[in-house]
């Protein structure tokens, strides 16, 4: 007590001037200390930012050897092999074929298909005729058929006249996925709705789609 009573009379009687001085001294001494903690080598870190905690960023970290993750990537198929009749396209749309490819559809026009047309009812299910990666889509608007167009390799399939799409660029799909559904007729004599269903070559030359399909064997 008699020392807590001396330093209690010392502080008393000692100037504002020098109590602020020690006051800032003391604080200037904490704030040091902290950052020496903080940052010193020393195991005692309070955070260290380049510590990993929990889990890898890389899950391969643990398994370096594992490969076993399937890749969505699928395995390449040459339009030689659809030629050869090794592969077949299916037909993305359960209908009548209505136009052949390279025929007139409209004789006022003299437009000529680059495709096929299938018939259907809007809202009927379009599915991929192969497995490919989605290389364009078009959404439908109210004078203009949403599209989706597939990446094989060295061919494409598009699909042309959806009314609802339901995959995105970049999409992998295998053959037989769903990719949207049929819309309605934008133009055309025809009683129903149809779908056009094109093949064209790595030059985007278009190609008979019965051909890959295999109906005109």
């Amino acid at each position: 007590m008699n020392a807590a009573n001396w330093i209690a009379r010392g502080w008393r009687s000692a100037s504002p001037g020098f109590r602020y001085a020690l006051i800032y001294f003391l604080c200037v001494l904490a704030i040091a200390g902290l950052v020496w903690w903080q940052f010193s080598p020393a195991d005692t870190l309070v955070f260290d930012p380049g510590e990993h905690t929990g889990a890898p960023e890389d899950l391969t970290e643990l398994n370096p050897g594992d490969e076993s993750q399937p890749s969505q990537e699928q395995p390449y198929i040459a339009l030689a092999a659809f030629e050869q009749g090794q592969e077949t396209l299916t037909l993305p749309l359960q209908g009548e074929i209505l136009l052949g490819c390279g025929q007139a559809f409209s004789s006022t026009f003299h437009t000529v298909t680059a495709g096929i047309h299938i018939s259907g009812t809007r809202g009927d299910p379009v599915h991929a005729a192969f497995q490919g990666r989605v290389s364009a889509v078009i959404q439908p608007e109210e004078l203009e058929a949403g599209e989706v167009w597939i990446d094989h390799g060295d061919f494409e399939t598009r699909y042309i006249n959806l009314g609802f799409i339901q995959v995105k660029l970049g999409d992998m799909v295998s053959a037989n996925q769903r990719l949207g559904e049929l819309g309605a007729k934008l133009q055309g004599s025809y009683a129903e709705d149809y779908l056009v269903f094109e093949v064209r070559d790595a030059l985007q030359e278009p190609l008979d789609p019965l051909r890959y399909i295999g109906l005109d064997r």
